[in-house]
């Protein structure tokens, strides 16, 4: 799973030292730029800060003062967006607000739905000049003149058919950003009404100019913990399959301006220095990562009925004091539907009761559970809706124990057990604290391979240049198709039955590198190779011996760790990309960021990474489904599409990274 990137709208003109250490010392994980006001070759300068995620808005004044088509809309932004796509980035918001006579309403298209035939043209066009990969948006609407919401609804085949659609979320005080009319409304005008298409929050912003710089960044950390919740999910039953991306990321407004207009909600003051916005958005809390907590699915069978957010209205009516703003505060668990009361309700962690209740209204029989968990703190998990409560208050249970069976006691339509999740110290005022527990629900280890198929990783000691990468290539690509790593940590892929890694004068790496192996590579074909130089190391390479036909006693799951989850990048080639374009890779990045090299979709690997960008090259040779593929295997990656037509083609697009 992914949680909502927290991101920004930079200024106009190139990225200055005083923009980068801003968007470092608030942990930014995404950028808006608008193509033309910001260059593409700021691009390697946001991404040797850690932000991957790149959001470019196409926005021209040109449709608001004149009749503009759709391919001359394409045309202004040519040169732009080539040096966008050639960079790497490939989602554009096309215009902005177009419901504003300013940005072409009434000028260039005279209705919401001309409008959305005015988007599709311009999407359709744009993936024709640039390729399948680009994902045009469509743009965040201004509230007013023209209802946002007849808007939608007249643009809603438009929409279907958009890479990802924006929205624009203001407010003026707390109150209105958590308010079920005001900062919360975008979940059942958008999440809701397009559940299949990725949701951008484009821009927000506490336009109050009377709310001081630090309030407002307790105010933006609030809403980009808010945005955190609701993930994507998907619905799995053999009659009914479905996948809800839901929020991508939210960009607050606005890094710099020169103008006045918005002197209280610029980041940064008058002589470059950072505004109180900066540290608060820099404290802000986050969910822990699934990692750190993981919960035993508590009912018999793994499936959900509903999800963290759903409904907004319902519960907002039929909460106390309407205190649920945010939508369902819980996920919901599917259970025997024609016999609940034999269908047990387990705990998801040890822990103790410490409320029960047997009530018939509101969450009817239900039992709270408080947990200490390592590295997270306090946990407290609400189970509602049962039968038979056997557990007592201030009784100990331990994860898996029965602690109930199934019912559909309370407010309720039918039997489900209902799960809602507290963590001491996190707070989500807009929806009464409730956070979303899906993603500890049995989550699976990142970073699992397909099929556990054996592979070989040359390793390369932290003074080996460019020179003994290339000698590597030489040696072995063509014949092998070795993954070549800069790092001892370069040798994941999860759990592998068969894994051999050859550490190249390993030495370099101190004493301990097998016994690091042993511990975080389990069952690891350890092979060191000494060699002078790489001419040396060329010869050692073409004298291996084959892999052993049967792999070594394998330890349990999981295997293939990191030591620490650390950024990783990997540049993958195709099949049939021979070792020209491997020395492509190693010529246009090895000296410079030291990626990872792979000829396989699952050179990705090294189990749970924090943060994993895959660059993937040509991807038509992998079919359609590679970023599919890389959702599901190695969820929350960073998925780069990277298109050349030769090897040196290659060096200048890597180049740029």
């Amino acid at each position: 799973m992914s949680y909502a990137k927290a991101g920004l709208l930079v200024g106009s003109g190139p990225a200055t030292p005083a923009d980068l250490d801003i968007i470092r010392q608030a942990r930014l994980e995404a950028l808006k730029l608008r193509a033309i006001a910001n260059p593409a070759s700021d691009l390697s300068a946001y991404r040797d800060i850690g932000v991957h995620t790149f959001l470019v808005q196409l926005l021209s004044p040109e449709p608001g003062e004149r009749p503009t088509s759709p391919q001359e809309f394409v045309d202004y932004f040519a040169p732009a967006v080539e040096t966008f796509v050639q960079a790497g980035v490939y989602d554009f918001e096309v215009q902005g607000e177009p419901n504003l006579p300013g940005r072409g309403y009434g000028v260039s298209w005279d209705s919401a739905a001309a409008f959305g035939d005015w988007f599709v043209t311009v999407a359709e066009t744009l993936e024709t000049t640039f390729g399948p990969q680009v994902r045009a948006g469509f743009p965040g609407l201004s509230s007013s003149p023209q209802g946002e919401t007849a808007f939608l609804t007249a643009c809603a085949d438009a929409i279907e058919t958009a890479g990802f659609v924006c929205c624009h979320v203001y407010w003026d005080s707390a109150q209105g950003l958590r308010a079920f009319d005001g900062g919360m409304r975008f979940i059942r005008r958008y999440l809701e009404t397009f559940p299949t298409i990725p949701l951008v929050v484009s821009e927000f912003a506490n336009v109050n100019p009377n709310t001081n710089s630090g309030v407002k960044g307790d105010q933006y950390a609030e809403f980009y913990f808010a945005c955190a919740q609701y993930d994507e999910c998907r619905y799995d039953w053999s009659w009914y399959q479905a996948y809800w991306p839901r929020i991508q990321a939210a960009y607050a407004f606005i890094l710099r301006s020169p103008d006045p207009v918005y002197a209280s909600q610029v980041w940064m003051d008058a002589e470059g220095q950072p505004r109180p916005v900066v540290a608060r958005v820099a404290a802000r809390a986050a969910m822990p990562p699934p990692a750190a907590m993981r919960f035993t699915w508590p009912t018999e069978f793994r499936h959900y009925t509903q999800f963290y957010g759903e409904n907004q209205q319902s519960y907002y009516d039929t909460s106390y004091a309407h205190s649920l703003h945010g939508g369902h505060n819980g996920a919901d668990m599917h259970v025997k539907y024609d016999d609940p009361s034999s269908s047990p309700i387990r705990s998801c962690l040890d822990g103790v009761v410490t409320r029960k209740k047997m009530i018939e209204t509101g969450y009817g029989h239900h039992v709270y559970v408080r947990s200490q968990v390592e590295g997270v703190g306090q946990v407290t998990l609400l189970y509602a809706h049962m039968t038979d409560v056997p557990v007592e208050e201030g009784q100990a249970v331990q994860a898996g124990q029965v602690i109930g069976t199934a019912g559909m006691t309370g407010a309720t339509s039918g039997p489900h057990l209902h799960l809602s999740l507290y963590i001491e110290g996190l707070k989500l005022p807009a929806n009464a604290d409730y956070l979303n527990p899906r993603p500890y629900l049995d989550p699976l280890p990142r970073g699992q391979p397909r099929v556990s198929y054996s592979r070989t990783y040359v390793l390369l000691p932290p003074d080996a240049g460019a020179a003994w990468a290339q000698a590597v290539v030489g040696a072995t690509w063509d014949t092998h198709r070795f993954t070549i790593g800069g790092s001892a940590d370069d040798a994941g892929i999860g759990d592998l039955d068969l894994r051999r890694v050859v550490a190249v004068n390993p030495t370099a790496w101190g004493d301990g590198l097998p016994a690091f192996f042993e511990t975080y590579y389990p069952g690891v074909i350890y092979v060191p190779v000494e060699a002078e130089s790489p001419s040396a190391l060329r010869a050692a390479l073409e004298a291996l011996p084959e892999m052993p036909a049967q792999p070594p006693p394998q330890p349990p799951s999981p295997r293939g760790q990191p030591r620490v989850p650390y950024d990783r990048t990997y540049v993958l080639l195709p099949p049939g990309a021979g070792d020209a374009w491997a020395s492509a890779v190693v010529e246009g990045g090895w000296d410079t960021h030291r990626f990872t090299i792979g000829g396989s979709a699952d050179d990705a690997g090294i189990g749970d990474l924090d943060t994993r960008r895959v660059v993937a090259v040509n991807t038509t040779a992998w079919g359609d489904g590679l970023p599919a593929f890389f959702e599901t295997y190695y969820p929350g990656v960073i998925y780069v599409a990277l298109v050349a037509d030769t090897p040196q083609e290659l060096v200048a697009r890597l180049g740029k990274f």
